[in-house]
């Protein structure tokens, strides 16, 4: 080899003649299946997330049917007399279940009603709790429990 030769494939511009070279030729397989392995990773864990959000949508639902059904429970027994029946002092005692199926879901009604004094006469505040519960296909014996406190008017 000669001076000029030497110099010439050592010289910067042949240098950069066969990196541009390489980086036409593009990615190499090995490369390819590594990024794919990436991708595929995080598309199964945006399938998972997927259904895991489509499955919680229907507890969500569930959950939102029974607050609504309590809710209505204590506007119910906050509308009637004072001294109803319906709102006597349970001492602790639920009442025995109602269920009611709206939308394919069974869900068990019941109320406890507690005062402040044991003497109709004298009490001045009744405590209603509505409790309602269900089971769904992912949780058994779920629940929602309200509490409401009633304050007795001048007039009743």
């Amino acid at each position: 080899m000669s001076q000029p030769e030497l110099s010439n494939s050592l010289s910067p511009n042949s240098e950069n003649r066969r990196r541009a070279t390489r980086g036409r030729r593009g990615m190499t397989l090995v490369e390819i299946m590594v990024a794919m392995v990436i991708l595929s990773f995080g598309l199964l864990g945006v399938a998972a997330l997927q259904v895991r959000a489509i499955t919680e949508g229907s507890g969500g639902e569930h959950l939102s049917s029974a607050s609504s059904l309590s809710r209505n429970r204590v506007e119910e027994l906050n509308r009637i007399a004072w001294d109803a029946t319906l709102l006597d002092n349970s001492l602790g005692v639920w009442s025995v279940p109602t269920t009611i199926t709206p939308r394919d879901q069974a869900y068990a009604r019941q109320e406890r009603i507690a005062w402040d004094n044991v003497d109709p006469a004298i009490a001045q505040l009744k405590t209603i709790e509505v409790r309602v519960t269900w089971s769904d296909n992912k949780r058994q014996n779920r629940q929602v429990l309200l509490t409401s406190a009633r304050l007795r008017e001048v007039n009743e």
